[in-house]
């Protein structure tokens, strides 16, 4: 090989180093905290799926009590759906770079007459074959795998406020079991002195023994009820660790309290915004999208591209170098891409219908939701306004007759148990209340309190 076949050649391989975008951009900004955090550990579980002590721990320890939104971040960290919907964002990242990347080129040597004896080098040729894509084909593949990530980062944003809702109807049910337990422990000492009134009434003559029976059962039932509330706190406190992302059961108190009251706009606002940031809705929207991007990318796929190669010629037999090109095209007689252009248009026009099947389900589910949610604001408020305080003013009154002399210990027993009997009723109206608020927040998808940092002890606090 001489010189100038030498020169040849290495402008070849500079020519197809140069050939097409080289772009690298694999990484998506948003969810590089999540990748930074868990990609080392969750890649050694990947290797072995027996290995449970690399998945990571929390810091719930160095907390001295556990409110709602401690609960939900916690969760986040720890909620390996959110962290797989996260790693399925970066993974659609990076089609997005490979959708858009061009053909390589091909290097290509060729030799003819080898070893005849006018010339024993003959014909040798160094070429670069290059497909040439038309019709923008690149930009509209591009487009659509935009479209999967776009999908793809809804899909992680609805996860995360599904992990909220979770985890705020398990910590508001563990908050209610609690208080649920302590109502009925009272109930139960209360079953304990009414039996024990009603036997030394019938040892005195002023009752029957039908009536310290009935004092039995109720002391039977009550017990049976505290016992179902102690099995119902620990498995509330169960399911709150599961919607946590931890093994372990929480032993934490629960600082934040259901008596305070979830604040959230009236329902014009909140189909507004169900309508406008649910994710559901943006998915519909985006699969509208990916529909048009994938009908184009169809019609440019009817286009056919061109192929061509370039590169010297040496011939050993005349001692000299000449250029040979070629360029190629085919022909779209008979494949125009037709059949999947008619497909991508009739998915086109379902994902257009889907979306308005997609807002009506999610008006329906709305107006589900803040009918529950105002059922339950309503049994509150009454317990807080009326019924709770007459319960309270039945049972001063019997005190103080009772302590008068106008009433028997058991009526002051009974009013003592409608009160506790509608304190429970009320704990049960909170929970409901706040299980309500969360599928509302979970569907309008704009309160996120949790994102915020967390105020430590000392900060001040802006009323």
């Amino acid at each position: 090989m001489n010189d100038r076949s030498r020169l040849a050649l290495a402008l070849c391989l500079v020519i197809a180093g140069c050939a097409g975008p080289m772009d690298r951009t694999w990484d998506d900004p948003t969810y590089q905290a999540i990748r930074d955090r868990y990609e080392e550990t969750d890649r050694r579980v990947a290797n072995d799926v027996n290995d449970d002590s690399v998945w990571p721990s929390t810091d719930i320890q160095s907390l001295d009590a556990l409110s709602v939104d401690d609960a939900i971040r916690i969760a986040i960290d720890n909620n390996p759906r959110l962290r797989s919907a996260g790693y399925r964002v970066d993974a659609a990242t990076g089609r997005v770079t490979q959708a858009g990347l061009y053909p390589n080129p091909a290097f290509v040597f060729e030799g003819e007459a080898l070893g005849s004896d006018e010339a024993w080098g003959g014909d040798t040729i160094y070429k670069i074959e290059q497909e040439i894509v038309l019709g923008g084909k690149l930009d509209r593949a591009r487009d659509v795998a935009e479209a999967d990530r776009l999908t793809a980062r809804a899909v992680f944003v609805a996860e995360e406020f599904a992990v909220a809702s979770r985890v705020t109807r398990a910590y508001f049910a563990a908050v209610s079991a609690a208080e649920r337990l302590a109502r009925r422990q009272e109930l139960a000492e209360l079953a304990s002195q009414l039996l024990e009134a009603a036997s030394a009434q019938v040892e005195a003559g002023a009752a029957t023994e039908p009536d310290r029976l009935r004092a039995e059962v109720v002391t039977e039932q009550a017990q049976m009820d505290l016992e179902a509330a102690r099995l119902d706190l620990d498995t509330s406190r169960r399911t709150l660790a599961s919607a946590m992302g931890l093994e372990e059961t929480i032993d934490l108190p629960l600082s934040s309290s259901a008596i305070e009251l979830p604040q959230l706009p009236d329902q014009e606002q909140l189909v507004a915004a169900v309508l406008e940031a649910n994710s559901k809705v943006s998915m519909a929207r985006i699969a509208l999208e990916r529909a048009r991007a994938a009908h184009s990318l169809a019609k440019s796929e009817g286009v056919p591209n061109l192929f061509a190669a370039i590169g010297p010629r040496y011939s050993d037999r005349d001692d000299e170098t000449t250029l040979d090109l070629s360029v190629g095209i085919g022909i779209p007689l008979f494949d125009r891409n037709q059949g999947e252009v008619r497909a991508t248009l009739a998915e086109r026009l379902s994902a257009a219908a889907e979306l308005r099947s997609v807002q009506l389900d999610l008006l329906a589910e709305v107006s589900e939701a803040w009918s529950a949610y105002q059922a339950a604001l309503l049994a509150t408020q009454r317990y807080q306004g009326q019924l709770l305080p007459k319960a309270e003013r039945t049972l001063d009154l019997t005190r103080q007759a009772y302590e008068r002399g106008k009433t028997d210990y058991l009526r002051l027993l009974d009013a003592q148990q409608v009160l506790v009997e509608s304190r429970i009723a009320h704990v049960d109206a909170l929970r409901r209340l706040h299980e309500a608020a969360a599928l509302l927040r979970e569907l309008a998808q704009t309160d996120a309190p949790w994102r915020e940092p967390r105020a430590e002890a000392g900060d001040e606090v802006t009323p």
